[in-house]
């Protein structure tokens, strides 16, 4: 008879008719093993602990860079016909590989701090075949080996998948892969038997062809090979390769027979000692001998005891479900998504009219707790709290979807978000309507409305939100409950031509000047007037200021962003329609349709974002010829999906049609906005040897504090009060956003900013060398090579799901800095000999030679990498920062010595375009978005007694 599956991970929803509203704290999918994750009980962990001793991470990168070889060359040597050390242009070590197919591709190694029960990930990019391996900084180094062999061979899976997708294997394209692995514990249903190994399973089948090797590798010591051999015992238990109930029982011969199934389907992929192996040890405990039924029974008891990864049990069903809970068809996404976005804009009327009820019921504004902003951060939005959002980004970019591939995203699906391989081939673009869907459908399993908020504080020193309905009725006040988060994308653009290193926008211009001013200077009260660089500049100049200033050099930053923003401000509004900021391209406000609408078009800025703009303007109009104009092309854009597939459309060296110049080299700098009327009267724009009838500023971004805790901001300054910031993590180390403390007479409110908000620290909070130690973990957190960046939609939905469980843990850390750990540590080459991989016998091993390693750190240091008996090194790397312990509020970190701040990045997100942000943006020939200035010098603030009462006019102070 058919039995239901004993133990086996399940994140399928099991009914249709789960509601769609929670009635608690989302609870958390069960992580979908995509990586190397413990063996409960086993020696195979990620480590423990909230940070590693001094040197282990350099030593497990020094052991990886020396196994590497080794385990490719004896387990993978007829799939990877040659494996070399490479060097960098910028000094990274990696390697250069080629396939049996005579196709290269190239592989990183790093060790990072990674979420507990994991001990390596790989981000396998099909699309650029550039792949990074991350090991686990808390791991035994001597555990390197099988955790590569994992590794690469679930590596070498889903590139065989997306290859065949690709040239139409009827088996794999179009089709969603399996995500229930075949080796896991319990018994196998009839439907079941018709499976096969998952990406997943193949790495565990590399796990058990290496320890197969090492427990017969006479070059070993006897208790080496006796550890071998009992780790690949508890590893066939791990599978479900042997039964575990009792002899004689009922549930033993089930179990017996499903045992025997996986290893029919198995059989195929081991090598020749795995086979003996196996059939020696992948028998009931009956059958063994003494010293491995110990060794069994000892490794039973560990794992009994282990804690567990997760739990799937009362999860909700994860996004693009139909009702039944079966996974929606590709064919009726479109569909569905346009139903979710009905359904959502319904659901926000509902809210808004219950929130209106209470007020007029109660005589005051309802209290809630509130989220504001979405995108990727609604995965792990609480769905009890009030969600304002205006549903910008994704719902109004005109593209094809995000710039990732669904294999480029294929971690996404453990965040519970959803599954981009249901809509589309491992090499396919993620859709945009599925992007759709999922914010959709997950922003109505709690209150929502659509529309913007910002934070307020009252004379009754409660904090308020003052939302603005998308539909255009009257302003709501709800007073917040609690921690109120934010989460409303990226910050705004930057004007081309401003100071990009002290003073990128007016505001801080404006600061800036006023400092320069003497405290007594009539001119102060003046300023607070001026909304615009053009008014600023006019009333300096009226009073005889503005001279002296450009004498001085403390203003000459300030001035050079003044003067950059008062040509922008001029060009806009002479020539309206042809001058935008990047971001006014991605979220479709602008009109190619119009008559004498521009045909030629400048992109000033060849990052992501850039590269974007120019594709969703060449998609609109098939007219329109664009040219991207900048120093450099990020390296990154090599490896996303977007940019290559759109040289190849739109560029004629790539075979293209033509229409797309990309005008890169190193002495093209971009300044303040260039305009000049051509002959027929119309405004044109130039930049070098390039002349366009359009304008779009992709230049980078500013780093203000989110709109929506501006006014906060500024009320709190004002009444002499202070704004402080700290850094959230959890217990492993993971990134989790920033907080901010507003605190001013004897009050404070916190509001805890998370998603791609929080990738750029606010600039009048936060230290240079903060912020940039934020963007260098940012950059080895989630490497280029993926095809994605920290302030993508995908790390987004990770980020979201970490501070939601750490939360319910309590045990989101406060930090003044970012964890030593994540500096990237000084890494020993490979010594000869060292290596802890073990070929089969007869195999001959390949090392690399000192010196020519790769590596994922800077230039070597002479201490060598650890014997596989050897405890790690703790000469050669810095010590890693300690962590506050769990729940502690504290801070423990210190600031960054001097000295020792990794540099600056040039643009941390550069190539991540298209990304999730929910931030609107001005209307072409409106202001200069994030251009509004603060108060004139501190003063009193503006009282707010309490929000207008239910009722009344619905404006807001200072509206």
């Amino acid at each position: 008879m058919d039995q239901e599956p004993l133990n086996r991970r399940d994140t399928r929803a099991s009914s249709a008719s789960r509601a769609d509203h929670a009635t608690g704290p989302a609870a958390r999918p069960e992580p979908t093993v995509i990586t190397a994750t413990d063996v409960a009980g086993s020696r195979f962990t990620g480590g423990t602990g909230t940070a590693p001793d001094p040197g282990r991470q350099a030593a497990v990168i020094a052991q990886a860079e020396s196994t590497l070889p080794m385990v490719v060359q004896s387990l993978y040597g007829e799939r990877l016909r040659s494996v070399e050390p490479r060097a960098g242009a910028a000094g990274d070590r990696f390697f250069a590989l080629t396939d049996d197919q005579g196709r290269n591709l190239t592989l990183r190694v790093d060790a990072v701090p990674l979420p507990s029960g994991t001990v390596a990930r790989t981000h396998v990019n099909t699309t650029s075949d550039h792949h990074v391996v991350q090991l686990s900084d808390r791991m035994d180094p001597r555990q390197v080996g099988r955790a590569l062999s994992h590794e690469v061979g679930e590596m070498l899976a889903v590139r065989d998948r997306a290859a065949r997708a690709a040239a139409g294997d009827p088996e794999v394209a179009g089709v969603a892969p399996r995500r229930d692995d075949l080796l896991a514990q319990g018994q196998l249903t009839a439907s079941d038997r018709r499976l096969s190994l998952t990406e997943e399973d193949l790495g565990r089948v590399g796990e058990l062809n290496y320890l197969a090797a090492r427990m017969n590798d006479a070059t070993l010591g006897a208790s080496q090979r006796a550890e071998a051999r009992g780790e690949l015992s508890a590893l066939l238990d791990h599978t479900g390769l042997r039964p575990q109930a009792p002899a004689g029982s009922e549930r033993h011969a089930l179990e017996l027979q499903a045992a025997d199934f996986r290893r029919n389907v198995v059989d195929q992929h081991l090598t020749p000692l795995s086979t003996d192996a196996l059939r020696e040890l992948a028998v009931p405990m009956e059958q063994l001998g003494a010293a491995d039924v110990a060794e069994l029974r000892a490794f039973r008891s560990r794992a009994e005891h282990a804690e567990p990864l997760g739990a799937s049990l009362g999860a909700q069903p994860m996004p693009g479900l139909r009702p039944d809970g079966t996974p929606l068809p590709r064919e009726e996404l479109a569909a569905a998504a346009a139903e979710a976005a009905d359904q959502r804009t319904r659901a926000s009327a509902a809210t808004l009219e219950q929130l209106r009820a209470e007020a007029t019921a109660n005589g005051e504004w309802p209290a809630r707790q509130v989220v504001i902003g979405g995108g990727a951060s609604l995965v792990g939005r609480d769905p009890d709290a009030l969600l304002v959002d205006a549903r910008g980004r994704w719902h109004l970019d005109p593209g094809q979807g995000i710039v990732q591939s669904a294999d480029q995203v294929r971690d996404m699906r453990a965040t519970g978000l959803g599954d981009a391989h249901q809509f589309v081939d491992p090499t396919g673009r993620v859709p945009r309507d599925a992007v759709r869907l999922w914010e959709d459908q997950l922003a109505v399993r709690g209150p929502v409305v659509d529309g913007t908020a910002r934070l307020i504080p009252a004379q009754d020193g409660h904090l308020y939100a003052h939302i603005r309905p998308g539909d255009g009725s009257d302003d709501v006040y709800v007073r917040v409950e609690g921690t109120p988060t934010v989460a409303t994308g990226l910050p705004p653009e930057m004007v081309p031509g401003v100071d990009r290193r002290d003073v990128v926008n007016l505001p801080e211009a404006l600061d800036a000047v006023r400092g320069q001013l003497p405290g007594d200077s009539p001119v102060h009260g003046r300023l607070a007037g001026a909304t615009s660089a053009q008014q600023t500049l006019q009333v300096l100049r009226e009073e005889g200021a503005l001279d002296t200033l450009r004498t001085e050099s403390g203003a000459r930053a300030a001035l050079q962003t003044l003067d950059a923003t008062a040509q922008w401000e001029q060009a806009r509004a002479a020539a309206p329609g042809r001058v935008f900021i990047g971001d006014e391209i991605a979220e479709n406000r602008f009109d190619v349709g119009a008559e004498g609408s521009p045909k030629t078009w400048l992109v000033a800025g060849a990052g992501g974002t850039g590269v974007a703009n120019a594709e969703i303007i060449l998609e609109a109009d098939p007219e329109a010829r664009v040219t991207i104009y900048g120093p450099n092309l990020p390296p990154a854009l090599e490896n996303q999906v977007q940019f290559t597939a759109m040289r190849e459309r739109f560029v004629s060296e790539y075979g293209g049609d033509g229409r797309l110049t990309i005008d890169i080299h190193p002495d093209n700098r971009v300044g303040a906005v260039r305009m000049h009327t051509g002959p027929d009267g119309k405004p044109r724009f130039r930049e070098g040897q390039v002349e366009a009838e359009a304008y779009v500023a992709s230049l980078g971004r500013t780093a203000p504090i989110p709109e929506a805790l501006q006014e906060l901001g500024e009320r709190t300054r004002a009444g002499g009060g202070q704004v402080r910031g700290d850094l959230m993590f959890d217990h492993d180390r993971q990134y989790l956003g920033y907080g901010v403390t507003f605190e001013t007479g004897g009050r404070q409110h916190r509001v805890e900013v998370t998603g791609a908000a929080s990738q750029q620290l606010p600039r009048e909070v936060f230290p240079r060398d903060t912020q940039a130690s934020l963007g260098a973990m940012a950059v080895r957190q989630v490497p280029s090579q993926s095809g994605n960046a920290a302030p993508g939609f995908a790390p987004t939905a990770q980020q979201s799901t970490r501070l939601a469980q750490a939360r319910e843990e309590g045990s989101v850390e406060r930090h003044a800095s970012v964890p030593e750990s994540w500096r990237r540590p000084a890494v020993a080459a490979a010594a000869p000999g060292a290596p802890e991989a073990t070929a089969p016998p007869g195999t001959p091993g390949v090392t690399p030679s000192s010196g020519s390693a790769p590596s994922g750190g800077s230039a070597p240091s002479r201490a060598s990498a650890p014997s596989s008996d050897s405890a790690p090194s703790r000469a050669s790397a810095p010590s890693s920062g300690s962590a506050p312990s769990s729940g502690s509020a504290s801070t423990t970190d210190t600031a960054p010595s001097a000295g020792t701040a990794p540099a600056t990045p040039a643009n941390p997100v550069a190539g991540a375009a298209r990304r999730q942000s929910g931030q609107g943006s001005a209307t072409p020939g409106g202001p200069v978005p994030g251009s509004a200035p603060r108060p004139a010098s501190p003063g009193q603030p503006p009282r707010v007694q309490r929000p207008p009462q239910p009722g009344g006019t619905g404006g807001a102070p200072g509206r």
